[in-house]
């Protein structure tokens, strides 16, 4: 997750001393936050407005039963029906 100088920077924190697990899982939080800061605002967004995954569900469910239906009614053909 970290990049080099990250990766670096917390090997010599470690070399250094006084630096320790809980210093580590702190950085690694920080981390964290930052580097899903964009998805985690997007899946806030989506989930306070279900309304816009309902409508993109509803579309995707439309085009997906034209296909569907396209393929049942050659499999029928085919199987004489």
């Amino acid at each position: 997750m970290a990049s080099q100088p990250q990766i670096e920077e917390m090997t010599a924190n470690y070399l250094g001393g006084n630096y320790g697990y809980g210093h580590a899982k702190q950085a690694l939080y920080e981390l964290l936050l930052n580097k899903f800061e964009e998805p985690r605002e997007k899946f806030e967004y989506y989930m306070n407005h279900l309304e816009e995954v309902d409508e993109a569900l509803a579309i995707g469910a439309d085009k997906a039963k034209k296909v569907a239906d396209g393929v049942l009614h050659r499999v029928r053909e085919k199987l004489g029906y």
